[in-house]
C-alpha cells in the first residue's frame, strides 16, 4: 500500500467527514425510496469503511508526530463539533 504524507491523511478524513454529513443529509431530506434508489445508506456504510481505513493509516502514521491531533479529535474538528 502507498504510504501517504499526514498532511494529506488530514485532508482525505477531513474531506471523507464532509461527504459523509452531506450524504446523510440527503438521507434526511428525501423519502426511503429515493435513499434506496440512489443506495444512500449503502454510501455512508461505504464512507464509514473508507474513514475506518483512513483512520487507521493516519494513527500509524501519527505515532511519529504527537504534535497532530487524534483521529478522533480530527473527525469532530471536522464536524464542527
Amino acid at each position: 500500500m502507498a504510504e501517504f504524507s499526514i498532511q494529506t491523511l488530514m485532508i482525505a478524513i477531513s474531506s471523507t467527514v464532509a461527504e459523509r454529513s452531506r450524504v446523510l443529509a440527503r438521507i434526511a431530506a428525501v423519502t426511503p425510496e429515493i435513499d434506496e434508489e440512489e443506495h444512500l445508506s449503502e454510501r455512508v456504510m461505504d464512507i464509514d469503511r473508507a474513514l475506518g481505513e483512513l483512520g487507521s493509516a493516519y494513527e500509524s502514521q501519527r505515532q511519529g508526530a504527537r504534535r497532530y491531533p487524534d483521529y478522533e479529535a480530527l473527525v469532530a474538528s471536522a464536524e464542527g463539533r
